[in-house]
Parts: structure tokens; sequence; C-alpha cells
């Protein structure tokens, strides 16, 4: 290495310690840093949010994640390429580029930080890059490896990422074996999420007692808040598991690589067991290719199971949606019929005026009728002057005066007759408007029901919706 070979001035101790957790994915590594930063190591600022693959945290940079993602990409590879990283890549002048751009992200994660903890199972892949990046930074490294039975890793990652179990085995391998291969020269120890969930105290103290570590917070003063951080809950997969989903053993390769770290974990690492590892490594080397079809095949059915639970969750919120606007609309259909009944009765109100209205009309009528009888008679009476002239004075002023009451009360009652009719015209109106847009809700409503589940869409996710809701009822 050239450009990101280290650059440490030997006669200036460095002043501050990374303590490096490398582990493949789902192997507890979050755990593991979860429980140094209750020791007092320093977490970085810009944490990644938890989620329900960790629901208590991951405990990685967003800025470190992000970069080593980038740098695979410039060198072509992805991170579940079961190849080996292209070591030449770190000579390259992209890596130089990046390697000053992670001195800066060190900066604004860590700052002045004596002891602090780097963790993303990317770094099993590129700890050349970031050991460099590392002594440019001021920081003596240190490595912690933690591991998880293969068979329990091979399920955590098709539970989470649909990945085939035996993918997930040779994956397993190609971190464990390249983080142990290229942290040889580095001050190391070993340990296993099943013994940290087992008896985290001594894996501190193991930690603390193998890098020469002095914790900032002791395992005693933590320990109310680790025992709460490691509940069992923790583990999505209890136990470590022999055997794979159809009672399958390990591989040769997997296998032999788990007993020697098991070993390692238990009595400490012997020189020895190296050139085994070596051995292993060279084995994955040359069959590496051999895996391009099924880590291909993996990852494009893992994304088509992505696409397709987004699609069932877009549908599932569409139907969702649909049904609300249908309840909605039969929430403005029961107003609107609410609405209906109540101008109805005030309809059969109005026409019950209308109709006492017009009776009274033509009781006018009747009485003006009459009453031009009576000044008929009166006219003829007249012939008797002398008999009459009293009589006919009073009956005509009585005759003026009712003669103007009534009109005046049948212009009144036509005027009302009017008003009713129109009123009556418009509430007919309004309960027929009523009626048509309660008709057309509750056909809309229906209809787009029956769209969405008649739907290609919907009909294609169907088995995979069961899956989803038998998966809930299963998951621990």
């Amino acid at each position: 290495m050239t450009s990101t070979s280290p650059q440490t001035d030997l006669t200036v101790p460095p002043v501050r310690t990374a303590l490096i957790v490398l582990g493949m994915h789902r192997s507890g590594t979050s755990a593991l840093a979860g429980v140094l930063g209750h020791l007092g190591a320093a977490l970085p600022q810009d944490l990644m949010a938890p989620s329900d693959m960790n629901a208590k945290g991951f405990f990685e940079s967003n800025r470190i994640t992000g970069l080593n993602d980038r740098l695979l990409a410039q060198a072509g590879v992805t991170w579940w390429d079961p190849r080996r990283f292209p070591a030449a890549w770190f000579d390259t002048p992209e890596a130089a580029t990046l390697l000053d751009e992670a001195v800066e992200v060190l900066q604004a994660d860590y700052g002045d930080a004596a002891l602090f903890v780097m963790k993303d199972p990317r770094i099993c892949r590129l700890l050349p890059f970031w050991t460099a990046a590392l002594d440019r930074f001021g920081a003596q490294v240190r490595i912690v490896h933690t591991h998880r039975a293969a068979w329990d890793v091979a399920a955590s990652l098709a539970r989470w990422a649909e990945y085939e179990p035996e993918f997930g085995l040779v994956l397993w391998s190609r971190h464990v074996l390249d983080a142990e291969a290229d942290s040889r020269a580095l001050p190391r120890c070993f340990t296993s999420f099943e013994a940290l969930m087992d008896d985290w105290r001594a894996v501190a103290r193991h930690i603390a007692d193998a890098l020469d570590l002095d914790w900032p917070r002791s395992p005693d003063q933590a320990g109310v808040a680790v025992d709460d951080f490691l509940s069992r809950d923790l583990q999505h997969f209890r136990g470590a598991s022999a055997t794979g989903p159809d009672g399958q053993p390990l591989p040769p390769v997997a296998a032999e690589l788990q007993q020697v770290l098991g070993a390692w974990v238990d009595e400490g690492e012997t020189s020895q067991d190296h050139d085994r590892l070596d051995r292993l490594r060279s084995a994955l080397d040359a069959s590496g290719p051999l895996f391009d079809g099924l880590a291909l095949r993996t990852v494009h059915r893992a994304r088509q199971v992505a696409h397709l639970s987004g699609r069932v969750e877009s549908l599932t919120a569409d139907l969702t949606q649909a049904r609300r606007d249908l309840s909605r609309a039969g929430q403005e259909a029961h107003r609107r019929d609410a609405q209906i009944a109540e101008q109805a009765e005030r309809l059969e109100v109005m026409e019950r005026r209308q109709h006492v209205a017009s009776v009274q009309l033509r009781q006018m009528t009747e009485q003006r009728e009459r009453e031009m009888q009576e000044r008929l008679r009166l006219s003829i009476a007249l012939d008797d002057p002398n008999a009459m002239a009293d009589r006919l004075d009073d009956l005509a002023e009585r005759v003026e005066r009712v003669t103007a009451e009534r009109r005046r009360e049948r212009d009144r009652l036509n005027a009302e007759a009017e008003a009713m009719a129109a009123e009556g015209a418009r509430l007919r109106e309004d309960l027929a408007t009523a009626r048509a847009e309660r008709d057309a809700a509750q056909r809309w409503g229906a209809t787009r029901e029956a769209e969405l589940l008649a739907s290609t869409s919907w009909r294609v996710t169907a088995p995979l919706r069961a899956v989803s809701r038998v998966a809930r009822r299963l998951r621990p």
C-alpha cells in the first residue's frame, strides 16, 4: 500500500484509541458496540437510527457507512460480493482522495475522544483503508473480533434480507476470514455473540485485559444499563444452531472456521491456526467465482421480494384508504339521508300550510261572493229610499271596511302561498340533489374497492400477503 500506508511519527505516541468491532452482518456487532459505549467508549456523533432490524440501535456512523458504500462502488464491488476485495485498489488515486475524506469523517464523528468505537461490518473487508485513516487521524487501533454461529447468521440474513442460507454462509466466511487475515499485525482479541449474551462482564474484562484498556465506566457502574440493553429480546434467533434449516451440517470451510474461532474465544488465539485459516481463505478465493451466479440470483430475488413487499404495503394502504373513503361516503350518505328526512318533513309542513292557506283563500272568496249578493239585494232595496237610507249607509261602510280587510288578507295569503310554493320547489330540488350525491358516493366507494381487489397487482401479491401474515404470527 502506498497512498494509504501509515504515516505516523513514531516519536509521538498516539493519544487516542480506536476500538474497531469486526464481524459479519447479523453477528451481534451492534450489541457489542452498544456495550462498549455503555462502558464509556465514545460512539459516533452521526448515529444510524434504530429500525425493526435493530430496535436498540446499530451504533454505526452514517458518515462512515456512506463512505464505505462509495468506496466499494468505486472499486467495482459490493458488500455481498463473495470474492476478496481487490487489494490493489488501496494504492489508487481514488483511494487517496477518499482517505482524506475519511480523516475528516473521523474528526466529525469522534472529535477529541480518547477512546472511541468504530463499527460497520463492511470494515471487515476494508480494514487496510481504515487503519491508514486512523493512523493519519492520530489514533492507535485496537481490534475486537466477534462472531456468531454461522447458521444463525444465515437464518438472520434470510429473515431480514431474503438471502439463501447457503449464500449467507459464504458471506459469513468471507467477512470473517478477511477480517482475521488483515488484522494479524494489530492488537486484537476474540469473542462471540453467545459469550456476550451469557456473561458480558467477563467479555468486558477479557477485552480490557487483552488490549490493555481501562474502561471510563466500570462494569459495576454500567451494570444496570448494560443488563437492560442486553435483554433477551435482542436475540431474534436464540442459541447457537449446529445445523441448517433442513438439518444439514455446515460446509467444511465454514465448519472448520467456526471451530477455530470458538477455540480462540474459549482458549485464546494460537498462531498455529493461522496456516489453517490461510488455507481456508485460499479455498474460498478459488471457489468465490463459482458463487457469482448464486449471489446475483439471491440478491435479485431479495430485491424482488422487497419490491413486492413494498407493493403489498402500497396496495394495502390503497385498500385502507379506499375503505376509509367508502366509510366517509357512507357517513356522508347517512348525513344526506338525515337531511333528506328533515327536508321531507319541512316539505310536508309547507304543503299542510299551503293547504290551509288555500282553504282560507277559498273561504274568503266565498265570503266575498256573499257580500256581493248582499250589496245586490241592497241596491234593489234602494227603490225605497226613505226606508233603507240609514241601513244603506251603515251597510255600505261595513262592506267597504270588510272588503278592504279581505283584500289585504287575500294578498297576504297569495304571497305566502307563492313563497311556500317556491320553498317547496327548492326543497324538492335539494332532496333530489342529496339523493343523487348519496347514490354517487356509494357507487364510487363500491367501484373503488372492487377495482383495487380485482387489480393484477393485488392478485399477484396474494401469496406474499399470506406469507407475511403467517410470518407475523410466527415472529417471536
